[in-house]
């Protein structure tokens, strides 16, 4: 059971009357309450994504783990319209991961990783983002600005480089709240990280400026259909510079065509503010949005399109098995 209040609870024995105790919002009662019910089976039932409620499930075997409030996005619990979802999540409301995503992943995950993100510095020389500012998967920012660069890893070093020059290296040891950050003035070009451990590379990412949109993107999450004639697949559509980048700041309307016996089941950005309606037209958001089209019969071909205006049409393709 989930226990909004662990005080009210054992008062009137209700914790000692279950075999796993959840907290909700209640890490400082953990030390107190394994002392007092040092046989008690506790964990994080609804918690906040504060690094220092996962150090003390990491650092402490009494506690068997948490749950974040909350996975992905959500509608309701809204602010004012036009915002009509919650954004707590670690993933939008089209599944994308945003950079917290990541950061967990450098905290559970085993396989070795790393992610840069990026925001306007509060200040030159500062390694906090500005206020009302977001970290994004992006180079593409203002010229003159400075910027706050974090890496996400589980590897022991990183080696942050900029257009191949080196903007040092900092220790995981060392990281603020499991964090790495360096202030960078920004110039255009490629971003990159290189995750080390004992010497040796285990992962990189790069960040590359983005130019100006010049075609769409279709990108399915499997191409081969596989199914028994009720399948559902998705379809990330990206706008990208003439090399291929997202273009972070792009909001083009795409409007996709499906040829086969398919249907649009839904369509979105993430964008919690965004209120299109209709299954076939959509802005994108950040550069991207992504499309759900159930295929009916597996045995055919179906042929999805993408268009906006100005820029290059791309369609993506499901072949039968």
């Amino acid at each position: 059971m989930a226990l909004a209040s662990g005080a009210m609870s054992d008062a009137v024995g209700l914790g000692e009357m279950l075999d796993i105790v959840g907290y909700n919002y209640q890490e400082s009662r953990y030390a107190d309450d394994h002392t007092k019910y040092p046989r008690r089976v506790i964990f994080g039932s609804e918690t906040s994504h504060a690094f220092d409620n996962w150090a003390v499930v990491r650092d402490h075997s009494y506690v068997a783990g948490q749950f974040l409030w909350t996975g992905i996005d959500y509608l309701g619990e809204a602010r004012a319209f036009p915002n009509r979802a919650n954004g707590a999540g670690l993933l939008d409301l089209a599944g994308f991961k945003k950079p917290a995503a990541w950061f967990r992943q450098s905290l559970w995950s085993s396989a070795p990783m790393v992610y840069l993100a990026s925001a306007p510095a509060a200040e030159a020389g500062s390694t906090a983002p500005a206020r009302g500012t977001r970290l994004e998967e992006r180079w593409t920012w203002p010229a003159g600005s400075t910027i706050t660069v974090s890496a996400y890893t589980n590897a022991a070093e990183v080696e942050l480089s900029l257009n191949g020059r080196s903007l040092g290296t900092k220790r995981l040891v060392d990281a603020a709240a499991g964090v790495l950050s360096w202030a960078v003035p920004y110039t255009p070009g490629v971003l990159k990280a290189v995750a080390t451990t004992d010497g040796k590379a285990v992962a990189d990412v790069s960040l590359r400026t983005a130019g100006a949109a010049r075609a769409i993107e279709l990108v399915a999450d499997v191409t081969a259909v596989l199914s028994d004639g009720r399948l559902t697949k998705q379809i990330e559509f990206r706008i990208v510079d003439e090399a291929g980048v997202r273009v972070p700041d792009a909001d083009a309307i795409v409007t996709l065509q499906v040829d086969g016996p398919a249907r649009i089941l839904g369509i979105g950005n993430g964008d919690l503010n965004n209120i299109e309606t209709g299954n076939a037209v959509h802005r994108a958001y950040q550069g991207r949005g992504l499309v759900i089209v159930r295929v009916t019969d597996p045995a055919a071909t179906v042929t999805i399109k993408a268009s906006s205006p100005g820029l290059g049409s791309a369609t993506v393709v499901l072949s039968p098995r």
